[in-house]
């Protein structure tokens, strides 16, 4: 009887230190290393959600723009907007456009010109997308998460790349990230600007988004906030606003910055140039700066209400959008500003009662002289001429 218990004692000893010995030679394997700036498929994310669903297409409805005596088209409507509206618009052509906002990191994507929509969502949560452009049939989209998303097949599939692993050395608990643009110079040169902790980021790629590198800033953009809007000239030559109410320029991607702008207590929300040379910067407070210097000097320019949010450029003209107090009504709510940024007069505007602008978020595009323009509730198709 002796003999038995001594032998299952050996035995539990002899597993014991066989399970031991195995958990820590597995302890010195080399750990398979993920390459930090791959995208995994979507499933592959365990945080994010996929629901996908056919939008039925609302009444159509057109009404006259008092401005211009064009016809505007409403192409999409929200009936409920309360937290649910689209923050960012991009249209790779007139048949292809996508929507990003929240909540829930929301998409909608239209293949016939916004007579239909396929609603995507990734999340439960509040968070929002902020922004959406592409690299040749690629999507990308960004936001209030940590997350880039990309799908190569024009909205069929997904894939994410998680931006924390920039900070793998960084244990706390609360990484909060906001990316507010993400725009392509070309097919392959993109960058990605927001913040992290509320601390500059940017993000740039020179494969088409493939991969990503994060730029280290110098000292003087450390000490800002958040990036919300860039304009890129070259691969080199960019600049920026910020949400203190700063606009910077960089001549080497984005390793150092000259301050060209500053005031105090008026983020900046908006970027539009011309060139390199010539353009506008906008946000609170009714502020809109002009300079055709490169930003050596700048004069001031009056658009009404009071937030410029989103800049589009269409040859010798910028499409500026103004938001105002939020659930008010406007009559016109989207200006037009010349290259030399002195005749400033309203682009869209209605007489049509049962048509209301709200203020909120405002996105606004120029493609094949047809105006894209997104607000709290709708999207808008309107024509230049």
């Amino acid at each position: 009887m002796k003999i038995r218990t001594y032998s299952v004692l050996l035995l539990t000893i002899f597993f014991f230190f066989s399970c031991n010995n195995a958990s820590s030679k597995k302890e010195f394997l080399p750990k398979v290393k993920m390459p930090v700036n791959a995208f995994i498929p979507l499933k592959e994310a365990a945080e994010i959600e996929y629901t996908i669903h056919s939008v039925m297409p609302e009444q159509p409805y057109v009404f006259t723009n008092t401005s211009t005596q064009n016809d505007v088209s409403i192409l999409n409507q929200l009936d409920n907007t309360e937290f649910h509206y689209y923050q960012g618009l991009k249209f790779k052509n007139d048949d292809f456009g996508v929507l990003v906002g929240g909540t829930g990191l929301r998409v909608r994507i239209t293949k016939n010109g916004g007579e239909n929509w396929k609603e995507i969502r990734f999340s439960r949560f509040s968070n929002a997308f902020q922004s959406v452009d592409f690299s040749d049939k690629n999507i990308f989209i960004v936001g209030a998460n940590q997350y880039i998303f990309k799908s190569n097949d024009f909205g069929e599939n997904w894939s994410v790349f998680d931006t924390k692993y920039f900070f793998k050395d960084d244990n706390s608990r609360y990484q909060t990230f906001k990316y507010y643009k993400v725009r392509f110079f070309n097919s392959k040169i993109g960058f990605i600007v927001g913040a992290r902790k509320n601390e500059p980021i940017i993000l740039k790629t020179l494969n088409g988004g493939e991969t990503w590198e994060l730029i280290k800033n110098d000292t003087l953009l450390k000490e800002d906030k958040g990036i919300s809007d860039i304009a890129v000239f070259s691969p080199n030559d960019i600049m920026i606003t910020t949400l203190s109410g700063k606009c910077y320029k960089s001549i080497n991607g984005g390793v150092t910055w000259q301050l060209l702008f500053s005031r105090t207590n008026n983020a900046l929300s908006s970027i539009g140039f011309f060139n390199s040379s010539t353009g506008f910067i906008g946000g609170l407070n009714n502020l809109c700066m002009y300079t055709n210097d490169s930003g050596t000097s700048w004069k001031p320019v009056h658009i009404p209400y009071g937030e410029v949010s989103d800049i589009g450029i269409h040859e010798d003209t910028a499409f500026i959008t103004s938001a105002f107090m939020a659930l008010e009504e406007a009559k016109s709510f989207v200006f037009k500003a010349d290259i030399k940024g002195e005749k400033i007069e309203p682009f869209l505007t209605k007489k049509d009662s049962s048509v209301f602008f709200k203020a909120d978020s405002y996105g606004i595009q120029v493609l094949n002289d047809n105006v894209y323009i997104l607000d709290r509730n709708n999207l808008y198709k309107t024509n230049i001429n």
